[in-house]
């Protein structure tokens, strides 16, 4: 069983956000992590790949930090890596979905995990949109897989409002991975030492038939930082006091009450 798992480069949630003059974000001293939905994704893959003796590829668009996300893929125990050398802002998600799928034809896999969404967009769309372009079933929200039976798996769903649902797919697929399915493995130092010597293939848009790049259907306008608040209050006297300033306040000054 091949196994094709799509992870993303993201910022380090952590990280310090800052914007230049011109609503444009600085990146010379961000520190950038693989999208935490992804690791989820890889190690649900792995352990998919242990249990059927199949072999699980790493793939990824991105410029910056996009070949370490894959090596660290590969020490997690992925069997190989593909990096599509192209400026995530430059393509959509739509456009993102056409240039991993042109790449995953090259060699198709039997299944597709990525994770549900990506911790900077949060949009949730390229899984679903990749599946279109490869003509494979899909579902997303995914919090328990099966090994593959007969050319299908069985899956449980997370719906809204904490229930579950079981449900059946054809392969081949593409699946959403949510957080929370397994515990992601750290890469041991003889998996970081063999991910060197694992193939890592890079292609450009051009060699995948894209050129120029897939137009974009959304454009992003600008960035901005959330406006300051205002500090805290701290009210001081007795609880009878703080309670009756408390109700000044909102009623006098915030008209909320």
């Amino acid at each position: 069983m091949r196994i094709a798992v799509c992870i993303k480069t993201v910022v380090d949630p952590q990280a310090r956000i800052e914007l230049d003059g011109e609503g444009r974000l600085c990146r010379q001293h961000l520190r950038l992590e693989v999208n935490e939905y992804d690791l989820y994704a890889v190690e649900e893959a792995l352990r998919l790949a242990e249990s059927t003796q199949g072999q699980v590829m790493v793939v990824t668009l991105g410029s910056d930090g996009a070949v370490q996300g894959l090596r660290k893929g590969l020490a997690m125990g992925a069997d190989s890596a593909m990096h599509i050398e192209c400026a995530p802002e430059l393509v959509d998600a739509a456009g993102t979905a056409k240039l991993l799928a042109a790449a995953l034809r090259r060699d198709l896999p039997d299944l597709v995990l990525t994770g549900v969404e990506s911790d900077d967009l949060g949009g949730a769309q390229v899984g679903v949109l990749l599946a279109e372009e490869l003509d494979f079933a899909s579902t997303t929200l995914v919090v328990g897989a099966s090994a593959p039976e007969h050319g299908a798996m069985k899956l449980r769903r997370e719906l809204e409002g904490g229930d579950y649902a079981a449900i059946e797919i054809d392969l081949p697929a593409v699946l959403g991975i949510q957080s929370g399915i397994n515990e992601p493995r750290y890469p041991s130092l003889k998996g970081i030492m063999a991910a060197k010597r694992k193939e890592l293939t890079t292609l450009t848009p051009a060699e995948l038939g894209f050129d120029p790049l897939p137009s974009r259907r959304v454009e992003s306008l600008g960035l901005m930082l959330p406006p300051a608040r205002r500090r805290a209050r701290i009210i001081e006297g007795t609880v009878d006091e703080a309670v009756a300033e408390l109700v000044r306040i909102l009623r006098e000054e915030e008209k909320v009450l």
